[in-house]
């Protein structure tokens, strides 16, 4: 019998050999319906030449997961190979997450009783201003010359907002990489490497006896991180969403030993897929302890769960409710013992209560105390302007959700929140009960349009940017983008600067302001769509000093990369008297790489020229 077996396993046919998966079938059977359409077509070419396994972490476990979920290993790195142009077996797949030479001893010593800028917001007000005597003088702001610049690897966008403590720069990077650097010559003390991309701004807090400090920050698959800020050592990790298409966008806040976590998601882009079951995620804030990562509580942003409420015309079903995301950086009040945080829209029908609200939440319990909704009725996704629109909500919502971070302010002693809408409405409102204080229209809104990311307060006035300004009133009223102040008091316009200025005859400008600027004693720093960084006199809006960072620069490794647009919630940072400007936008096709460090200059501004050009389009207003 051992010998029959051995003859009928020598005569038995070989196994056929495996197949390499072909990585333009797999794109094509799985990718190709959202990357051919004009919204996702430039990632393209953003990702050619880069190292293949940027594309594989994407699938297995960033912000790709689910469709990458669906493909087995052989294909990921198939699809990964032809995405990007280069094979997992060349020199180029190496992957390099150096950015600047490593520090000296000298250099890395951290000085904790330094916390220039320790989080999206100074304080967990969120006010994105300096206090008086911090720098960021009028004279300061017009001799502001290049000091050094890195360039991130995998990246043609910058999306987190540096932040500065200890005499370091904390930055976060569309690979997932994380960077402590020295903030007068840019070198490396640390590198993390995060699951993928790290959007939301690095929160540092420092204990009592001021002997050491901890970092925070989350991905973009709604993983929470706590590293030591001196090592980058991770000290623990959690996720607070199991959802294939949840994220974290807005930064953490930290206070009295809690972390709160803005829930948001990806699921508003995924519905660009006909085949996609949209949709089913819900935003939420989540409370950590700070100590070890253990959830205190959670506060869902929609209270039903989603059911199937139809099929779309190709005979996907339709889930609902859902969205309402926390795209921003929730605030406090200590005063009131509440936490502040604006919901987005629906995604799909019904929409819900909380959907395009501003939310108060007890920060003992998550308890939601007071609700103001401007906009109901409101359910939207990305494939109602894109795409086939096969996911697209009916009857369709104006996509006007508050997605810009809450502003908390003391006006005649008693505390008001300025609240953003992408509706192009600024409210004002009673921190304590959610009463509306007043109300302004100060941009044109929509989907691509009105206040979208964030503001600042300085001196009784809010800097508010937007892609498209109102200016006037009536029928007389011009729609320009800029920068706009308005009064804390009433609402009432202090000054705008508006395109034509902010362009200076710059081809194909508009002036689109949609990156949260910082207000200072002296100045506001504002940074545009198509790369100009600007500082305008707080107090009329005239314009300082400019410097056009859609341009090549030399990095401190010596290599060559360029600027681009600037948006989305990395706006400008100053620190010790330094300013510190993210450049590149590859999501509105303006794709860049340059983390651009600035100081004042002993003889003059950097750009002389640019410097003097008459600020003829400014808009007083008394």
């Amino acid at each position: 019998m051992a010998a029959l077996a051995l003859v009928m396993a020598c005569s038995a046919p070989a196994p056929a050999p495996q197949v390499a998966p072909d990585g333009a079938t797999v794109f094509a059977a799985n990718c190709a319906v959202c990357h051919t359409l004009p919204i996702l077509s430039s990632m393209w070419e953003q990702n050619r030449g880069r190292a293949p396994g940027f594309v594989v972490d994407a699938l297995s476990h960033g912000n790709m997961r689910r469709m990458g979920s669906s493909l087995d290993g052989p294909s990921r790195r198939a699809v990964a190979e032809f995405f990007t142009g280069v094979a997992f077996d060349s020199d180029a797949s190496a992957r390099d997450f150096a950015i600047s030479p490593a520090c000296a001893a000298d250099r890395l010593r951290f000085d904790w009783d330094d916390d220039a800028y320790p989080s999206w917001g100074r304080t967990v007000r969120n006010l994105r201003s300096t206090p008086s005597g911090e720098g960021g003088t009028r004279d300061e702001a017009s001799r502001l010359a290049v000091s050094w610049v890195v360039a991130f690897p995998e990246s043609s966008q910058l999306r987190s907002e540096p932040t500065a403590a200890g005499g370091a720069l904390f930055v976060g990077s569309h690979n997932g990489s994380v960077y402590s650097l020295d903030q007068e010559t840019g070198c490396t003390r640390w590198h993390f490497k995060a699951a993928t991309e790290v959007r939301t701004a690095v929160t540092v807090t420092v204990d009592e006896r001021r002997a050491g400090a901890r970092a925070y920050f989350a991905d973009r698959a709604a993983n929470v991180y706590a590293v030591d800020a001196e090592t980058g050592k991770l000290l623990w990790s959690r996720s607070v969403d199991p959802h294939p298409s949840a994220a974290i966008t807005g930064s953490i806040t930290a206070h009295a030993g809690r972390l709160f976590v803005p829930v948001s998601s990806n699921e508003d882009i995924n519905a660009l897929d006909p085949a996609m079951p949209c949709c089913t995620h819900h935003g939420a804030v989540v409370a950590l302890n700070a100590v070890d990562g253990a959830p205190l509580w959670r506060t869902p942003t929609v209270e039903e769960a989603p059911v199937i409420t139809g099929y779309s015309k190709v005979g996907t079903p339709i889930w609902g409710p859902s969205g309402a995301s926390v795209w921003n950086t929730p605030t406090v009040s200590e005063r009131h013992g509440l936490l502040f945080v604006g919901a987005g829209n629906n995604h799909s029908h019904p929409a819900t209560r909380m959907s395009d609200s501003v939310l108060a939440m007890r920060l003992a319990t998550g308890e939601v105390v007071w609700r103001y909704q401007a906009q109901s009725g409101d359910a939207w996704n990305a494939s109602c302007i894109y795409g086939s629109g096969m996911g697209c909500p009916e009857p369709v919502g104006p996509d006007t959700d508050f997605g810009a971070t809450t502003l908390l302010l003391e006006l005649d002693g008693e505390e008001v929140l300025v609240a953003g809408q992408k509706s192009g409405v600024l409210h004002a409102l009673d921190a304590a009960t959610g009463r509306l204080r007043w109300k302004r229209e100060v941009s044109r809104g929509g989907a691509e349009a009105g206040i979208r990311y964030g503001m600042a307060s300085q001196g009784g006035a809010v800097f508010v940017p937007s892609t498209h300004q109102a200016t006037g009133a009536g029928p007389a009223a011009r729609p320009q983008p800029g920068v706009v102040a308005v009064s804390v008091a009433d609402g009432q316009l202090l000054w705008a600067a508006t395109g034509p200025a902010l362009c200076a005859a710059r081809e194909g400008c508009d002036g689109a302001v949609t990156a949260p600027p910082l207000a200072t004693d002296e100045v506001v720093f504002a940074a545009a769509l198509d790369g100009v960084v600007y500082a305008l006199d707080r107090r009329s809006g005239e314009r300082v000093w400019r410097f056009d960072t859609n341009r090549s620069f030399t990095t401190l490794l010596g290599r060559t990369t360029r600027g681009g647009g600037i948006a989305g919630t990395a706006g400008p940072m100053l620190a010790n008297g330094r300013l510190f400007v993210s450049s590149g936008y590859g999501q509105a096709q303006r794709p860049g790489n340059a983390l651009i460090a600035f100081a004042p200059r002993p003889g003059g501004p950097a750009e002389a020229a640019s410097s003097s050009s008459p600020f003829d389009e400014l808009v007083k207003i008394d």
